[in-house]
Formats: C-alpha cells, structure tokens, sequence
C-alpha cells in the first residue's frame, strides 16, 4: 500500500521534462496521480453516466459473455474478427463469476479500471510527456469516442494508448517495473491487432537504445504481433464488399482529424471532396511538424509521428471499401480514438518547447480543441432493455433470447444449462 501511495503523489513532472515551457498559469495543471485521476473518472461519468447508473452490454460484450460461460478460458485462444481480444475474454471469464444480473456492470467497471491505467501511465515518471494533468485527460476527452469508452468491447483501441505508452517510456529499471513491462506488452499486443502495427517501431527503439529491457520489450512485442498476424492471414469471416474510393483517402483524416478536432460539433456532414482532402494534408502535415520539428522529446515525437501513420494505414486499409461513408462524424468511431490521442498528445508534448510562442500556440491549440468539441462530449444514453429480466432467467437455468444494443437489438441466444 506504501509504494501505491507514493506513486499516486508523486511528483508532478519528470526530471526530464523542460519545466521551463510551462507559463506560470499552467501551475495548477500539476496535481499528484491521484487527482487526475479522479477528473478523469467524472469526465468519463459526464460523458456517460447511464453506463454507470445502468450498466448494459453493448454489440459483442454479449457474444463474449456468452462465450466465457459456454466455453470459459478456452475462448481466450480463440480469435474474433481476425485476431485475439485477451482482455475482453478474460473480464467475461471474470463476470461468469458473478450474478449473470452484474456481468454488464464487471464489463462497464473494467473498462473503466483499464481506461484510468492509460490516463496514469501519462502521470508516471517514466512517461515522457509532459507530467500535467491534460494528458491524462486527453485519454477522456478524446471526442470521436462513440462506443468505444467504457464499452469492453472496443477497449482495444483505448489499450492501444497502453501500448503506445509503453512504446516512448523509459526503460524499466527495477522488478516491479520489469514485471509491469512484460505484463501490459502479452496484453496489450494480444488485444487487438495494434501489436502488429506497432512492432516495428519497438524494434527501432531497441535499435536506438540498445538495452536489454528495450530488446526484451521489442521481442514480446514482436512475438505478440506474430501471434496476431497469423490470425489476422488465417481469417476467412471477414470479406469486405463495396468499391475503393481512391478519392476518400486523403479527406478521411481531413474529416475525422482536422475538421473533427477543430470544428467539433459544427463540422459539416460534408465539404467538397477537394477541401477535405486539403484537410487531409494538413493533419499529415501538422503531425509531421509536430512529430520532428522541435528539440525536446525528439525521438519519443518521431515514435509517436511514425504510430499514427501506421495506425491510420492500418485503419484505412481495414475499411478500404468504406472510405466514403468513414467521412462522416460518427461511423466507425473506434479507427479514430488512437489517431485522435497521438495528435492531442503531440500537441501537449510542444507545450514544453524551448520557443514561448511555440508553447502558447501549443496551448491555444489544445484549449480550442477542448472548447468546440464540448457540445458533443456528453454521449446519448444506451437504450434499457432491461437486461436484469433476462438474467433472472439465464440463472434459472432457461432458454433465453436476450436483446443486446444497439439497436435495433443484438439478440444472444442463451441455451438451457444442462441437468
């Protein structure tokens, strides 16, 4: 308890960090762990207090818990959707441990847990990014978080934050630390396919540091990305239809980076195509810029800079048939959260440069993004159906046909349990 204790209010920022590039007003943005994290759990609470006050399942959170209870730890080699989801399979083998009337909320409170980790991984000493509080509440204010905060189900992409911590922290120096290295890269990198993306670019950070830990980290990474790769080259169930739209590539980032980020709640469902492919050069640019220009945290911006080109690669690829539709604010929310993240991040990390109006710029910036994306932080409640009727049936052993959201309902066919 003595060492929890003292991480939670630890210092505020890193030895390595150039306090200098704080204005004095940004004092107040430094409070210990604990306080940010406390932020953090009303924004998510804000955003969503029905997931709390009424925990539901949402989309596949069914489907593995219906796993976990017809199959339990075996499901935990078994892929979805191309790859393995190891965390979400292990909180389902957790809530079949429960009341099946509390499984929604297990799901909603590890989701929770596992998203306050990501926002501390920011305050810890090791981060490299600047120790205030925004970067933690970056992880909770992301605004293209539709289904995917506090829903077990897309956590992938919010552990892909996890991960991408892991990636520009310093080397672990002690068991504990060791231990927790090793731990967060087997379940981040077997939780959706972010290991694949990612390796690379730990294998350029043991290059570059050429330390034990570093390798060791980079070779897990590695192995996890293989693991996930085979599954993805072995999936057969995913066999996207439509018509590559050439066009769309460059106004997808335009749309869902720049215009997301800077309009807010008043970007248009549609610009002309030729204006949000100039908005899709100026987020690649602006990341460029942000990624490599600038003396403090170079190496750890270039880590960061090289991730959102291959996670939006990546994204891309994997909806290449839906470019069009992956313009408009709202579909496919998840391919974003990341892509959002790395460029909040960024722009916080050029809060700390050695230039003032560097700094300043940095800060309207991150302030502007805040304030026009609040109208539409607060997310529309899930619709009740009522799930606690259907779990007083699966404990009594029944058939049962249980409606899941969104809508209209997911239905999980809950068997009898045998006699």
């Amino acid at each position: 308890m003595a060492g929890l204790r003292d991480w939670l209010n630890q210092e505020s920022v890193p030895a390595n960090s150039a306090r200098r590039g704080l204005p004095r007003w940004a004092c107040c943005l430094r409070p210990p762990t604990w306080t940010a994290l406390l932020a953090c759990a009303a924004i998510l609470f804000a955003r969503k207090p029905d997931m709390f006050l009424n925990p539901q399942f949402w989309a596949e959170d069914g489907w593995f818990y219906w796993w976990g209870r017809l199959y339990g730890l075996n499901t935990l080699i078994t892929p979805y959707a191309g790859y393995l989801h190891t965390v979400p399979r292990l909180v389902a083998k957790l809530a079949t441990l429960f009341d099946p009337r509390c499984a929604p909320a297990v799901f909603v409170w590890s989701a929770f847990a596992f998203t306050l980790y990501v926002a501390a991984r920011t305050q810890s000493a090791r981060c490299p990014l600047p120790r205030h509080i925004a970067c933690a509440l970056a992880v909770v204010l992301v605004p293209d978080a539709f289904e995917i905060l506090l829903n077990l189900v897309n956590l992938q992409w919010v552990l892909a934050g996890g991960l991408l911590l892991l990636l520009i922290s310093a080397d672990a120096s002690s068991a504990r630390q060791h231990a927790h290295d090793t731990t967060a890269a087997v379940l981040f990198g077997l939780t959706g396919p972010f290991s694949i993306m990612l390796a690379p670019l730990f294998v350029w950070r043991a290059w570059i540091r050429r330390t034990a830990p570093s390798v060791i980290l980079a070779a897990i990474v590695l192995a996890c990305g293989a693991v996930q790769l085979i599954e993805v080259l072995r999936d057969t169930t995913v066999n996207p239809t439509g018509t590559f739209a050439p066009d769309a590539v460059l106004a997808v980032p335009g749309m869902r980076i720049t215009a997301s980020l800077l309009a807010g709640a008043f970007v248009p469902a549609n610009y002309p195509r030729l204006i949000e492919n100039i908005l899709g050069l100026a987020a690649l640019g602006v990341v460029a810029v942000l990624a490599f220009r600038g003396a403090s945290l170079r190496t750890e911006r270039r880590w960061l800079g090289a991730a959102f080109v291959l996670l939006l690669v990546g994204s891309l690829y994997r909806v290449r048939f839906a470019l069009p539709d992956l313009c408009h604010t709202g579909f496919g929310s998840r391919y974003f959260f990341p892509l959002q993240l790395i460029v909040l991040w960024l722009v916080l990390a050029a809060t700390i440069a050695a230039r003032r109006w560097v700094t300043r710029v940095a800060w309207l910036v991150a302030l502007w993004a805040l304030a026009i994306n609040l109208p539409r932080l607060r997310e529309h409640p899930l619709t009740d159906l009522h799930w606690a009727d259907y779990a007083a049936k699966i404990r009594a052993g029944e058939a049962v046909d249980a409606p899941i959201n969104p809508g209209p309902p997911w239905i999980i066919p809950f068997p009898a349990a045998k006699k």
